[in-house]
């Protein structure tokens, strides 16, 4: 992998990682296109997952001090607000053990069985479901999660773990189903993030075979996607805000139908 070819994909991990429109997926077209096999450059997508999970800590520094905060300070110490922000933290911990459940049983099983073509009929089905959210559901007034809502979301962000499928416009969805106001939900779908991204990163460098690395692809492919998630976390935002899912499900519909079609 060259300097430009670790630039391309680490704004392509920067800009879907956030965007619900699936970073494995648009990784697994881009990997495609650029004539580089996907599993001789697992360690650099680990390290461009890094940089957009640095992204999210950045961004939400505030929101996350308070929470790992609150979770341990005592319990004679804690007023409302910190008890609240404490349940906050046990959600999102509860939130995170359906995908370390279907990472660990079937990532290899999902990597072996994806293709390009499968991931075209994913990218259609997560065009599907942002529809619906903007649809239907997209009306919730709640602005606290409760723990039915950590496990359903929780459970959507495992389903995210086939390429093709978005992790953020899963868990986003999910959120929004539940009758969690828009914003409250999109939310709660980056914090979540950061257990899973620590835990997905932490299990890659574990599971890894081979650790050839070249640094200065590696940091540009990190700074790449850090400095783009940034940007992505506040339109994503921005979208959710103004009621704009539908522009993501628009696109991925077509993305997706065009790798159907080129794969056939």
């Amino acid at each position: 992998m060259d300097a430009f070819q670790a630039i391309i994909l680490g704004i392509i991990q920067g800009v879907t990682e956030w965007l619900p429109i699936s970073s494995s997926g648009h990784l697994v077209i881009a990997q495609e296109l650029l004539d580089l096999p996907a599993r001789e450059n697992l360690l650099f997508d680990l390290v461009a997952h890094l940089g957009t999970l640095v992204a999210v800590c950045v961004y939400f520094r505030k929101e996350l001090m308070r929470i790992v905060r609150s979770m341990f300070t005592a319990k004679a110490s804690r007023g409302p607000d910190r008890e609240a922000l404490r349940m906050l933290g046990l959600l999102l911990l509860i939130g995170t053990v359906p995908v370390a459940i279907v990472g660990l049983l079937l990532t290899e099983v999902i990597e072996d069985v994806f293709d390009l073509r499968l991931v075209g009929f994913a990218l259609v089905a997560n065009a599907a479901l942002l529809f619906v959210a903007e649809r239907y559901g997209a009306k919730g007034t709640r602005r606290s999660a409760r723990l039915v809502d950590a496990l359903v979301i929780g459970t959507f962000q495992a389903i995210a773990i086939v390429p093709g499928i978005s992790r953020s416009g899963f868990t986003l969805s999910g959120g929004m189903f539940r009758g969690l106001e828009r914003e409250i939900a999109a939310t709660f779908a980056f914090l979540l993030s950061v257990p899973t991204l620590l835990g997905a990163f932490a299990y890659g460098l574990i599971t890894l075979e081979r650790y050839d690395a070249d640094l200065a692809t590696f940091a540009i492919g990190f700074v790449g996607a850090f400095i783009v998630g940034l940007a992505s976390i506040e339109y994503l935002l921005k979208a959710v805000r103004s009621g704009k899912l539908w522009i993501f499900s628009v696109y991925c519909a077509l993305v997706g139908a065009i790798v159907v079609a080129a794969t056939m």
